[in-house]
């Protein structure tokens, strides 16, 4: 389910550059309530707000200790998509399907999500790699979030 599980694929090829993630990017409709969520659920903390005000667009970037950030944007006229049920169902929209964070405490996390306000889409679980352990879980409008904890030792 989440792409972080191997395959056969080949290496990739030698490069010189260095590449992190960053952000995840969500359009959301109740950009206050979804700031309360996220710093609730995954202790993220606010790290700038900003406008654009000729697209009428407010955003705030909140960002992890461990570096990603979560930039949530909001427009008065954004249009709402409907939002996949599960992981399966995500897979037969292109675009956005879910973001995926991996976590050394699955089951502490997700109950602290949950007791954000969060949705049970997959609990905490086997993940199909004999490795990793995964759940899902939908924040209140509904966007994927994927937990993974990969066994210590394993190497993936």
């Amino acid at each position: 389910m989440c792409s972080m599980h191997p395959t056969a694929a080949a290496a990739p090829p030698a490069s010189t550059a260095t590449t992190t993630l960053d952000h995840v990017g969500l359009s959301v409709r109740d950009l206050d309530a979804a700031v309360v969520f996220y710093t609730k659920a995954l202790g993220l903390t606010e790290e700038f707000r900003f406008e654009v005000e000729d697209q009428r667009m407010r955003a705030v970037v909140l960002r992890s200790a461990d570096g990603y950030a979560v930039e949530l944007m909001s427009r008065p006229d954004s249009v709402p998509s409907p939002p996949a049920s599960d992981p399966n169902s995500a897979v037969l929209r292109q675009g956005y399907g879910h973001f995926c964070l991996r976590v050394t405490d699955l089951d502490g996390l997700y109950d602290r999500v949950l007791a954000a306000g969060a949705s049970v889409i997959v609990p905490p679980g086997p993940a199909p790699h004999p490795d990793v352990r995964f759940g899902y879980l939908a924040d209140p409008e509904g966007n994927l979030i994927e937990l993974i904890q990969i066994r210590e030792g394993a190497t993936l």
